[in-house]
């Protein structure tokens, strides 16, 4: 058995409207809510060994910000350009290549494409997951290869307005 988190970057800042999508950063509340929702990993028990994550500026600052919650090594990230703005498909490649060594993998990244992905695995849990929306799966596999048709089960569904967490 493997566990898929799927997490959607936190509350990005759009003060500077002439900055690069790609650039921006995180607001006050992503940089609140990141490590709020780390901790509530922490709480569930989850020890999370693999952390990919895209390269963008919102959804980096999200990854750090939770992995340092886990005390995850922030240096063993894995960063994949090609997250920004993915696809299901592409999202689900990654997954695909991920080391068997991992039990434990968290992908962050961006909506739409994100919360299609969780919708497709589980059914429709919301039509767009929130900022920094937390959706956990166990997986039936040895082999990360083997996902697309493996038997998934949801373990939790969490964001950070979520007060029943």
């Amino acid at each position: 058995m493997k566990t898929l988190i799927l997490t959607r970057h936190a509350k990005s800042d759009w003060s500077n409207l002439h900055q690069q999508d790609y650039d921006r950063p995180l607001n006050e509340r992503g940089l609140k809510d990141a490590p709020t929702m780390g901790l509530r990993l922490l709480k569930r028990n989850m020890k999370v060994d693999c952390v990919i994550a895209s390269t963008a500026k919102r959804a980096a600052e999200t990854a750090l910000l939770i992995a340092k919650e886990l005390m995850y090594n922030t240096d063993d990230i894995q960063w994949f350009e090609r997250l920004y703005h993915a696809q299901p498909d592409v999202i689900q490649d990654v997954i695909l290549k991920t080391d068997d060594k991992y039990e434990v993998t968290m992908v962050v990244c961006h909506n739409t494409g994100i919360s299609e992905f969780a919708n497709s695995l589980s059914g429709t849990i919301v039509r767009d997951l929130p900022t920094c929306a937390m959706v956990a799966f166990s997986i039936d596999i040895e082999h990360w290869k083997d996902f697309s048709m493996a038997k998934k089960k949801l373990l939790f569904y969490d964001y950070p307005k979520n007060l029943n967490h």
